[in-house]
């Protein structure tokens, strides 16, 4: 984690709530088919604090980094049998692009998503 959370090209927030670690994200901005993008290495909600919009805050302000870094989408990869994950993208108007098949090793799967980005 610390690779990720320490490159050149990385924004990190970390959530608190109630004075406890709430959660976390890490966004990289990079080249993506041609084009400035960001790349959602992680994001993760301690499970006793989910439900209470953390994510999508931490994730809606990865987006306007992005964004203001003139980067004209976000792309992630989530485990196929993360169902809650799924639909949490796809109700932020994540839009699913294909699959990678063991992208997580041991045969796990990867559903790959982008989302368009408005410039700011």
């Amino acid at each position: 984690m610390r690779r990720f959370t320490e490159a050149d090209n990385a924004w990190v927030t970390i959530a608190e709530a109630d004075g406890d670690l709430a959660g976390f994200c890490i966004v990289h901005h990079e080249r993506w088919e041609g084009m400035n993008a960001g790349y959602v290495i992680t994001i993760d909600v301690a499970r006793h604090f989910r439900s209470r919009g953390i994510a999508g805050r931490m994730l809606a302000d990865g987006e306007a980094w992005i964004s203001r870094s003139g980067g004209a989408g976000m792309m992630l990869h989530v485990y196929t049998k993360n169902t809650g994950a799924i639909t949490f993208y796809d109700r932020l108007g994540y839009i699913r692009l294909g699959l990678q098949r063991g992208f997580y090793g041991g045969g796990l799967d990867a559903a790959m998503y982008w989302k368009e980005l408005l410039s700011s």
